[in-house]
Parts: structure tokens; C-alpha cells; sequence
């Protein structure tokens, strides 16, 4: 009887200890969806940051831009701001609301507050588009199946290791 007491309470303590040990390794964070739309390949990518840059190099002037997303309360994805270096074809050239703009080291500044659910767009491997996301950069056109497929990203509540 005693040998039993001493399992159960050596197997309660083992539950704890496990127990303690993921509730301090595990965090609730927003998580990014990339789907490929056309296969349905999912991948997720933490933030636990709430941030990312989706990014690309034009493909006629060969400039990089980059875009800066804010993931709010609700999942929603929130632009902040888009940082080019030239004006052309798909590049902001002006202002349509009230949003501020700066040249800073050469590079355009468009402050904006765009909201919305989801991003859809079509990847191409000419114009190297990428996210980045807690200092990791991720190529887009190794998260889907076939060059030039449609993606959506979204953004969801989720749990990531800290």
C-alpha cells in the first residue's frame, strides 16, 4: 500500500512538473496563414511580435518595396506603411487620403492606415517576393506548389513555443 502512495504521488508531481514546464514555454500569439489557393498548402509562421514586411523587388525597375503590417486584436491586418525606393508602375505616386509622406536616405516613406482581412496575390518568381517575419525572411515562392499560383494571407490566434 505504501509503494502505491509513493507512484501516485510520484506520477501526481511528474503531471505537475510537465504541466509547469509547457504552460512556460507555450504562448498564445497571432500566427500568419499563407494558403496556396489552387493546392490548398498551408503553411504558418508565428508572430509574436504582431509585425511583418511583406516585400518584393520591382519588376521593371529592379527597386525593392516593402510593405509593414500591424496584426491587431482581431486578426485583421493592418498596413502602416510602404518604404520604395523609385516611382513607376504599382508604386504609390500619390496621395489619396490624409497619410503622410517622407523621403528618408533616398527612400520613399508612405505612412498609411489600411485595414484588412486577408491579402490575396499572385507569385511570380521575377519580382522575389517575401515576408518577413520576426527577423526570418521567407521566400513566397517556396511556400507554394507551382510558380504563379494565387495566395492568401491571413492571420489567426494561435499557440507558438516561446
Amino acid at each position: 500500500m505504501k509503494n502505491v502512495r509513493r507512484i501516485i504521488i510520484g506520477v501526481a508531481l511528474l503531471c505537475l512538473a510537465v504541466g509547469i514546464f509547457i504552460s512556460s514555454t507555450i504562448q498564445k500569439t497571432n500566427i500568419l496563414v499563407i494558403e496556396d489557393v489552387i493546392s490548398g498548402k498551408i503553411t504558418e509562421i508565428p508572430a509574436p511580435d504582431n509585425t511583418f514586411v511583406l516585400g518584393y523587388i520591382h519588376s521593371v525597375l529592379l527597386t525593392p518595396a516593402e510593405e509593414y503590417f500591424f496584426i491587431d486584436n482581431q486578426q485583421q491586418l493592418n498596413l502602416q506603411k510602404t518604404i520604395y525606393e523609385s516611382f513607376g508602375v504599382g508604386l504609390p505616386y500619390s496621395q489619396r487620403e490624409d497619410w503622410e509622406f517622407e523621403i528618408v536616405d533616398g527612400k520613399f516613406i508612405l505612412y498609411v492606415d489600411r485595414t484588412m482581412a486577408s491579402i490575396n496575390m499572385i507569385i511570380s518568381p521575377i519580382p522575389d517576393h517575401w515576408i518577413e517575419v520576426g527577423g526570418e525572411t521567407y521566400q513566397l515562392i517556396d511556400l507554394i506548389t507551382t510558380p504563379e499560383d494565387a495566395i492568401r494571407i491571413t492571420a489567426k490566434q494561435g499557440y507558438s513555443f516561446k
